[in-house]
């Protein structure tokens, strides 16, 4: 069939609503100030790149400035001015809409292909080649594309490094490159340059600025990726002390991926959070008592250098206390210092569910149970395509895809406008066009193979979440895919994503309690759906069972890739290999069975998560044979329809203000309560 019609063309009804110029329903269109880049996610502290003019602006430290104006004296030599509107930009983009992100992509590939003709013709001009790098670096981080653009902008990075005119102009580059090498995966790559740039920072005495501590906290997220947790621990440690009073973001940050802080490391932590939250809420000194003005005065004395950060900034101190607390076991601290984060964070990147739920429902319009006794020749055609007859197969590498929720994309997102394109083409619908678009995903994907172990792997594993929407493509593209579902029950599922700082790449729904179960809602319809459509082409995979039988679930998702059984598979944590995402902590131990019904815990606290998804969590216990939560659930949400809505108002979910968590002017009730904390 390769290379011919397969049947007239399918009825434009079936594909047309799916994608529209500026939609991004198979990817992400949120741009987050820097969120792959901290402790959690990919990619480095500097993704959202912060180049040496940067050591120009006013610094909010009391000990840099001065060795600060020196250094721009430095700098000024090498003739940023160029760059510098474009450098503005990356610091302080706010997020932007599908429509303004399409253009704004379009925009910036029309400024790349400029700076390539400059450098072709101009190869030393140092100008064009930073400011290539920066825009790709930019592009990479604000619309993920599969690390396409991490080579060019590599080499550009370089190329503008050899071309500084200053030590301190090539570090700050350096800087950058591994920033964006810790982004794209490419991690002793990045901590080369990383260890190149502090190399050079010490030689110009520059240990207490932003350059050095941001990248000494890349190098730390390095050697977590790596495996070397206590060389890391011992660099976040040197963070923390360097950061203090020069880098407020990168202090707090350090603070968060501490693992193990001490009593006097907790208390400090928890004077900074109180010298904030007091910060936000205001304080009014005519009405404190002379003891009460002594504690606000010590705080300001230690604290103040934070002032003027912004609350996403701010809400790192939280993380890291939940994790303090609820290692101490005070989980209602914890939970409180939580909660307070997602607040912050939440107000920076608010969630609107339209385009998941327009999404969503355009994928449940488009895939249909098939049809198998229509006569109809387009009812043909849809099966045929279903069944991957067009699609590409035989590579030297098979895919296998980890579905669950949303989140980035990876190389598959950026080549479904060709798939779609050529099922919404007139004419035939050519088996040849689609198993290209499959071939180019296979070929993409085998890219990223170390080069060192290239001829020795047969499967390539593309473990980002957002696939769940993407699996009626992945059948018609790659036949040979296995695809696999990784479920856990619902409320330890969000909570978790609660926990983690994500920071809204990807994932802006992950700070607010009724947003996040509206996702799960979501993946769970998709999940049903794809069982329905394409019967046993998903495994749904139950961590529980993991748990229970580690052995035996492995199997049986070993069988269902074709995967032969080897007992090491048994053994991952011994594994030595990169890891850069949320669950690093987790693949560097063995299974463990303290976080099922983690939830319970924090169970009076999550109303506006639990009643949306109290059917799931009731189904997926019972299917999953785990112990009822109904009585739990009836105690939590109990008082009727009408308290679960004031509930869920509270949690500032979506259709309300965002409202009772949510930010703007403090109320006289908060400025009270700060004073009596005082």
């Amino acid at each position: 069939m390769c290379g011919s019609a397969i049947a007239p063309s399918l009825p434009l009804l079936r594909f047309a609503p799916w994608l529209h110029p500026h939609s991004r329903i198979h990817a992400s269109v949120y741009l987050k100030p820097a969120a792959l880049e901290f402790f959690i996610l990919p990619a480095p502290l500097f993704s959202t790149p912060v180049l040496y003019s940067r050591l120009c602006e006013p610094s909010s430290s009391r000990l840099s400035q001065q060795h600060e104006g020196m250094t721009c004296r430095r700098l000024a030599a090498t003739a940023v001015a160029a760059v510098a509107a474009a450098i503005l930009l990356l610091l302080g983009a706010p997020p932007l809409t599908a429509a303004q992100q399409g253009g704004a992509a379009a925009d910036s590939d029309a400024r790349v292909a400029a700076l390539r003709r400059t450098l072709d013709s101009h190869p030393a001009d140092f100008n064009a080649a930073l400011e290539l790098a920066t825009t790709l670096h930019q592009l990479d981080h604000a619309a993920p594309n599969g690390g396409k653009r991490v080579p060019e902008a590599a080499a550009a990075y370089r190329r503008a490094a050899q071309l500084a005119a200053s030590p301190a102009a090539r570090a700050y580059v350096t800087s950058n490159l591994g920033a964006l090498l810790l982004a794209g995966g490419r991690v002793v790559e990045a901590a080369k340059a990383m260890h190149e740039t502090l190399a050079l920072a010490r030689q110009l005495e520059m240990q207490r600025s932003d350059l050095y501590v941001g990248t000494l906290f890349n190098l730390a997220k390095a050697e977590q990726q790596l495996g070397r947790q206590e060389a890391s621990q011992a660099l976040m440690g040197q963070v923390l002390e360097l950061a203090d009073g020069v880098a407020g973001g990168t202090y707090l940050k350090a603070w968060a991926a501490l693992k193990a802080p001490s009593p006097a490391q907790v208390k400090e932590m928890a004077a900074c959070a109180r010298y904030l939250r007091r910060k936000r809420t205001g304080v009014d000194e005519a009405g404190l008592s002379g003891r009460q003005r002594t504690a606000w005065h010590e705080l300001q004395a230690r604290w103040s250098w934070l002032d003027g950060l912004s609350e996403a900034d701010q809400s790192w101190i939280g993380f890291g206390l939940f994790h303090a607390y609820q290692q101490a076991g005070r989980f209602e601290d914890a939970w409180r210092a939580l909660h307070e984060a997602n607040q912050l964070q939440d107000r920076a990147a608010p969630y609107d569910p339209a385009q998941d739920d327009a999404n969503t429902a355009a994928i449940l319009a488009m895939f249909q149970p098939l049809k198998p006794a229509s006569a109809d020749p387009a009812e043909a055609t849809y099966a045929a395509l279903m069944s991957g007859a067009a699609g590409f197969s035989g590579g030297p590498t098979r895919p296998i895809f980890v579905v669950w929720g949303a989140g980035e994309d990876t190389a598959l997102a950026p080549l479904l406008p060709d798939l779609l394109a050529v099922l919404r083409g007139g004419g035939e619908v050519r088996a040849a066009e689609i198993q290209e678009v499959g071939r180019r995903y296979e070929a993409e994907m085998r890219g990223r193979v170390p080069p060192e172990r290239a001829g020795s792997v047969a499967w390539v594993v593309d473990k980002m979440l957002r696939n769940m929407w993407n699996v009626g493509f992945i059948a018609m593209l790659l036949p040979d895919a296995c695809i696999l579902h990784a479920a856990r029950h619902p409320a330890d599922a969000a909570l978790s994503c609660y926990a983690q700082p994500f920071e809204g790449r990807g994932t802006p729904w992950a700070s607010n309690l009724t947003a996040i179960a509206h996702q799960g809602e979501l993946v769970q319809r998709l999940a049903d759906h794809w069982d329905v459509v394409l019967p046993g082409r998903v495994l749904h995979v139950r961590y529980e069972d993991l748990i229970r039988d580690q052995q035996g679930t492995t199997r049986r998702m070993l069988q269902h890739c074709g995967i032969p059984w080897e007992p090491g598979v048994l053994d991952f944590h011994t594994t030595q290999r990169t890891v850069a995402t949320a669950s690093l902590a987790q693949v560097r131990q063995r299974l463990y069975a303290d976080s099922v019904l983690r939830y319970r815990r924090y169970a009076a606290h999550l109303a506006p998560l639990l009643s949306p998804l109290r059917p799931w969590i009731l189904r997926y216990e019972r299917e999953a044979g785990l112990e009822s939560s109904a009585a739990l659930l009836a105690e939590v949400l109990g008082g009727g329809e009408a308290q679960q809505q004031q509930q869920q108002q509270a949690a500032g979910g979506p259709g309300s203000s965002r409202g009772g968590t949510g930010g703007g002017t403090a109320s006289r009730g908060d400025k009270e309560k700060a004073r009596d904390e005082l």
